[in-house]
């Protein structure tokens, strides 16, 4: 019910605060715009600081205004890089919504630098809203699963939101064996077995009254399958889940989450999963499209 938006008065912020408003007014939510202020010089004085931040805070009511409205909104400056958005949002959001650099000249990625910092680092449920997404509302969701914790935290995300919007659902699940090596009978087998999985991880959502539609195929990648899915009608947001907090690095996407936002182009949430500790057993087993 929460929802932040990082706002730098950049084209690409101003189009995720005004997706951050539709969501809002669809799920009775409400919208804070958040802007990082970091003065540009090391040392400044108390009273000049407070008139920088005074500055920023205008600056970001215009931007606020410009975008929705005045007084649409409500609008925080915190001071800091990022990482300020950051703690902010994992303490006061429900979703961090940011908008997208565009595509670049190297190698058509679609994330700015902060974006994809915070899309590594968030605890909360980011949004990440490309231009060509912000002005859709959301009437379809699409999410990834395979029985891995974080596409549970992504079917819980889906549980809470869907009714709100009353939106059709549907859940995709992909996999990736050598299609040589499998014969028909097998397939058939395999699929059957698969839309019970699906069936099985997706029961938060259809318990909240969402009808889910179930789509498994094999032979095929995961963000393949999702795009496809997520492609095959407008107004879709896209919900997978994050892979989980690394040993090393301390970053939290799996591939799919991260190169799915680089082919599509819907707005894509990505759900930490739950620090919960769950049992593997009731995993399955199933590739990774929600997480990997």
């Amino acid at each position: 019910r929460h929802i932040f938006v990082g706002v730098d008065g950049s084209a690409a912020s101003l189009d995720a605060l005004r997706w951050a408003v539709r969501l809002a007014h669809a799920t009775g939510g409400e919208v804070t715009a958040v802007h990082a202020f970091t003065p540009g010089e090391a040392e400044l004085s108390p009273d000049y600081a407070k008139v920088l931040r005074g500055g920023a805070a205008r600056r970001l009511a215009g931007w606020c205004a410009t975008a929705t409205g005045p007084g649409s909104v409500d609008s925080l400056v915190v001071d800091g890089d990022p990482d300020a958005l950051l703690a902010t949002a994992d303490q006061n959001a429900d979703l961090l919504v940011v908008g997208t650099r565009g595509a670049g000249g190297f190698a058509h990625l679609h994330l700015g630098s902060v974006t994809h910092h915070l899309a590594h680092h968030t605890q909360v449920p980011l949004a990440i809203v490309p231009t060509s997404a912000a002005r859709q509302p959301v009437k379809r969701i699409v999410v990834g699963v395979d029985g891995s914790a974080g596409s549970a935290a992504a079917v819980a995300f889906c549980a809470t939101l869907a009714p709100l919007l009353a939106a059709t659902v549907v859940a995709v699940h992909a996999d990736e064996p050598f299609v040589e090596w499998v014969s028909g009978p097998a397939s058939r087998s395999w699929r059957r077995s698969a839309e019970a999985e699906v069936r099985r991880w997706v029961t938060p959502i259809e318990d909240n009254g969402v009808v889910v539609a179930v789509d498994v195929d094999r032979d095929i990648h995961p963000v393949a399958a999702l795009c496809r899915a997520i492609d095959a009608e407008p107004d879709t947001l896209a919900v997978v889940g994050t892979r989980g907090l690394g040993g090393i690095t301390g970053m939290r996407l799996g591939r799919v989450p991260i190169q799915l936002v680089h082919h599509t182009g819907a707005a894509v949430v990505m759900v930490p999963q739950s620090p919960v500790v769950v049992d593997a057993a009731d995993l399955g087993t199933g590739q990774a499209t929600g997480s990997s």
